[in-house]
């Protein structure tokens, strides 16, 4: 190509570029003025702090504080924010489709005309900086949906949709809260419900929810939190005077809520009265909120779980209720056997023995730890424990116990162990056991389960490694089986038969090795768990010798079904369950 062409070429796409460039940004200018031009009100939703709505001889004021709305005349009651702000963002984006220049010597017949000069609605908005704007609603235009519309002040009358004259023309009663209370639940810090089944009262300490009457309890807080949400967030179908009448029922009411509140320091009641008139309110209550200038009327869906609500309905079915992270020992005490004290040691766990720490199976508390916040009451036996000897608690088969551990030595303080909960394990019953806290007086019945899975002997807390040997510390190996030996002897580090004959598996004696210091068990067990099992035949014994003179025997004794095999090391008094892919591990052949 010819430089000549290369550059028209060059100047002709410049100039496109150039043409597309400053007319898409004037169209795009001219786009922005005109939508901007459209607009009716100059005015920022969020600026707004008052609006008056006039609609004849009704006049409705409205006052924004700390960002709520609140209803100021005729009335003093909450406002429906999220309507308000509706309101407010509908008329800062309010449109018109067309609008009219209204010369000064033609207002008065114009105005008139449109029904936009003395308007029997009339809206009227009021900014934080003071500066005020009044609207006009005016009659029908001739389009159909649209209305005319005038700022005070101006002479320029808009047509506009006729949907804002519909939201303007609601009655105050649109515009008041629907939800009951706008009093934050975790507030209140105690609650008593009156019916003519009886009184439920409840306090919250320390964070949580505890009954008080008619008995003394634990309770539940998520559910008493719930019971609490469902009432004070219960959508008002229907609003009526301040003053109730005597057919409402109010005067003496079915039940009584009375809610004391953080900070204040009169309480807040809700009375429930009766059924409203009508097949559409047989499901209904009127009832009358002290905090609300109206008897309103609530679903009884609303009311009734905690109108009908008993104090086993809030317990709290949770069997200890502990924080896992302020527990710093763990205390088990079965009858017949030493107590045994688990406590925390760094990141781990040790079990403390006469002022000695002894390795655990440090899985073993963080299970117990794990378990009993998982594990909730499955019924409630008695709230007063007079005979505790008819439920086996009167000498628990069993007792766990959880505690911190202060260090500070004070005046007021000594360093030692600060139980937290101590739960006692008394006689079973199907899958349930009779179990009961120390320091409370009811006897509940939890999983059977729980209370069998508590380690209670020192065999079931050793760690799941039963070899402590190293592969290099051993010099000597014996394997016996169905009545034969082979042993073999470690020589310059090498294998050799006492058999001079026998050719060694290097392979197989060197997998056994790594297998043998590597053995873990899932479970231990004691010998009267085991079953007394005898050792003198074995299904397969190893004894291993090792540098400094000492031997291990390691017996596998018998099996036990799809679980594997009870075994034995004789450097423990307790039983272990070898699987039976580790027995076949073992099983090798050492020789040729």
């Amino acid at each position: 190509m010819k430089p000549r062409t290369t550059l028209l070429l060059a100047t002709i796409a410049c100039g496109i570029f150039a043409y597309i460039w400053f007319v898409e940004r004037h169209t795009e200018s001219t786009r922005e003025s005109a939508d901007s031009n459209a607009r009716v009100l100059a005015l920022e939703a969020n600026d707004i702090t008052a609006i008056t709505i006039q609609n004849g001889d009704n006049k409705l004021e409205l006052q924004k504080g700390e960002g709520v709305w609140k209803i100021t005349h005729p009335l003093a009651d909450r406002a429906d924010s999220a309507l308000i702000q509706t309101l407010l963002t509908s008329l800062e984006s309010l449109r018109h489709s067309s609008k009219i220049e209204i010369s000064p010597s033609q207002e008065k017949e114009k105005f008139k005309e449109f029904g936009v000069a003395e308007s029997d609605l009339h809206l009227k908005l009021k900014s934080d900086s003071g500066k005020t704007t009044e609207l006009l609603l005016g009659k029908d235009s001739a389009i159909d949906g649209k209305i005319y519309v005038r700022q005070q002040g101006s002479n320029t009358v808009y047509v506009i949709n006729s949907s804002l004259r519909t939201y303007l023309s609601k009655k105050n009663d649109d515009f008041r809260d629907t939800k009951l209370s706008d009093i934050p639940s975790q507030h209140i810090q105690r609650m008593s419900v009156k019916t003519q089944e009886g009184e439920l009262e409840l306090e919250r300490k320390n964070n949580h929810w505890e009954i008080v009457k008619p008995l003394r309890a634990r309770a539940a807080d998520q559910k008493v939190n719930d019971l609490i949400a469902g009432v004070l967030n219960a959508k008002v179908s229907q609003f009526y005077s301040e003053t109730p009448t005597p057919e409402q029922g109010l005067g003496e009411p079915r039940a009584l809520i009375t809610l004391n509140i953080e900070g204040q320091k009169s309480p807040v009641t809700l009375k429930v009265g009766t059924t409203p008139t009508g097949e559409a309110n047989k499901e209904k209550s009127f009832t009358r909120l002290s905090d609300r200038p109206a008897v309103t009327v609530l679903a009884n869906s609303a009311l009734d779980p905690l109108l009908k609500a008993r104090p086993n309905d809030v317990r709290d079915r949770k069997l200890v209720r502990v924080e896992n992270d302020i527990i710093d020992r763990i205390t088990i005490e079965a009858n017949g056997q030493p107590k045994l004290v688990m406590t925390r040691k760094g990141e781990g766990w040790v079990q403390k023995d006469n002022g000695t720490e002894i390795k655990i199976n440090e899985s073993i508390p963080a299970k117990i730890l794990t378990t009993v916040q998982a594990t909730n009451v499955t019924n409630f036996i008695t709230d007063i424990a007079s005979d505790l000897a008819q439920y086996g608690l009167e000498k628990p088969k069993l007792k766990l116990t959880f505690s911190s551990y202060a260090s500070e030595n004070t005046a007021e303080t000594k360093a030692g162990d600060r139980p937290i909960a101590s739960v006692l394990f008394g006689n079973t019953e199907g899958d349930s056991s009779y179990v009961k806290l120390e320091d409370e007086p009811f006897v509940v019945a939890a999983p059977r389960a729980f209370g069998e899975s508590l380690p209670t002997h020192r065999i079931h807390l050793q760690p799941l490694s039963v070899a402590s040997f190293k592969i290099e510390d051993i010099t000597s190996i014996e394997v016996t089986k169905a009545g034969s030996s082979i042993k073999l002897d470690r020589k310059e580090n090498k294998w050799k038969s006492t058999d001079a004959t026998c050719v060694i598996n290097e392979a197989n004696v060197a997998s056994l090795l790594t297998n043998l210091s590597n053995l873990k068990t899932n479970r231990w067990q004691t010998p009267q768990e085991a079953g007394e099992q005898s050792t003198d035949s074995p299904e397969l014994a190893l004894n291993l010798t090792l540098k400094d003179g000492s031997s291990v025997t390691i017996q596998v004794i018998r099996p036990l079904g799809e679980e594997g095999f009870i075994s034995k090391i004789s450097t423990s008094a307790g039983f272990f369950l070898l699987s039976k892919k580790q027995y076949a591990l073992l099983d090798l052949n050492l020789i040729d």
